[in-house]
């Protein structure tokens, strides 16, 4: 997991997956290995990275609608996590992380779906203010 700066204009010091912005001519899933390069120095192959959850959050308060892809990796344990400007990350146990508080809500949202690697891409399509759910408008498990 990752935790965002303190110094962070959106949602300072909440854990989250390591991610980001998709730059100019990369495709989403080369972000994904490049942003958890990038934040906590982990190396990702392609082979052992699959599309977890596909989702349109409407972030009513902001007038922000965001796509998020989310990604479930096979990462092996030799790897040593590192911190970077971003934020501090750490590798949390699943028991742990899930009683954890400041966990991003959208994030803890999918967390089932990703952790228990859940069959299929969970396909949403819903609102949130205060990064608090409002309301799921469309939601469905597609097979890959």
């Amino acid at each position: 997991m990752h935790k965002r700066a303190e110094n962070k204009k959106k949602w300072p010091s909440y854990w989250i997956g390591p991610g980001g912005h998709v730059d100019e001519g990369e495709d989403v899933l080369l972000t994904a290995i490049r942003e958890v390069k990038e934040e906590t120095g982990v190396t990702i192959d392609e082979d052992n990275i699959k599309l977890k959850v596909l989702a349109f959050h409407h972030h009513v308060d902001r007038g922000e609608v965001w796509v998020e892809y989310l990604f479930r990796a096979l990462i092996p344990t030799h790897q040593t996590i590192r911190s970077s400007k971003e934020g501090l990350s750490q590798w949390i146990e699943i028991p742990k992380l899930l009683k954890m508080e400041k966990i991003f809500p959208p994030s803890k949202y999918y967390f089932d779906h990703i952790l228990n690697d859940r069959p299929g891409i969970k396909y949403n399509y819903s609102e949130w203010k205060d990064a608090q759910l409002v309301k799921v408008i469309s939601e469905r498990i597609g097979k890959y």
